[in-house]
């Protein structure tokens, strides 16, 4: 089975030579045949992106270039849900399984599969959470006063833009001169 290593760590301090070694022993005793590594020093927490060797690394995969790609653990692919679900799923797209060292997931066998299925759940679960502090949060700020959206256009700017129009001043001089979108100045003119 041809298989890809993927290794990171987070910051330049540290190393992923033992998180190399460790894969390439158990390819070897698993009779996998190594065909890439991609190996990166970068937050986990960067989407794919922006995460050069991990985006280089899900282009092999639709290129089919391996049928596994092995990691030291789940977290190395992506530390939020939603990054690691992204990935997790595009490989599963790409028929392309997962093995991870440090927590004994295969997404070739039931129980692998089982749990990237939980993953999927647990990312939903953590979006609704999100979703319903933010209308939370919305709501206090409401009620304290705090204002969302564009800032009411003042009676002075008003007045500056009707002016500013009738004395022949173009949309893009008022808009500079008053500090507003063209929006608002057709909005006030027309």
């Amino acid at each position: 089975m041809k298989v890809a290593i993927y290794a990171r760590v987070s910051t330049t301090d540290q190393n992923y030579e033992g998180q190399l070694e460790e894969l390439n022993a158990l390819a070897e005793r698993s009779g996998w045949e190594v065909v890439q590594v991609y190996s990166e020093k970068i937050s986990g927490t960067k989407a794919t992106e922006d995460r050069p060797e991990l985006k280089r690394m899900m282009r092999d995969a639709r290129l089919r270039k391996f049928e596994k790609v092995v990691v030291w653990s789940v977290d190395r692919l992506g530390r939020s849900m939603k990054n690691l679900v992204l990935v997790l799923t595009e490989l599963k797209d790409c028929k392309i399984d997962i093995f991870s060292f440090k927590q004994a997931i295969d997404t070739s066998t039931a129980m692998g599969s089982m749990f990237f299925q939980f993953l999927g759940i647990f990312s939903e679960f953590e979006n609704t959470i999100r979703k319903e502090r933010q209308i939370v949060g919305i709501r206090k700020a409401k009620e304290r006063g705090v204002r969302f959206g564009r800032k009411p256009t003042t009676e002075a700017q008003i007045a500056k833009i009707q002016w500013m129009k009738r004395n022949g001043a173009s949309i893009r001089a008022i808009c500079k001169e008053v500090k507003v979108s063209p929006n608002t100045v057709y909005s006030v003119i027309n």
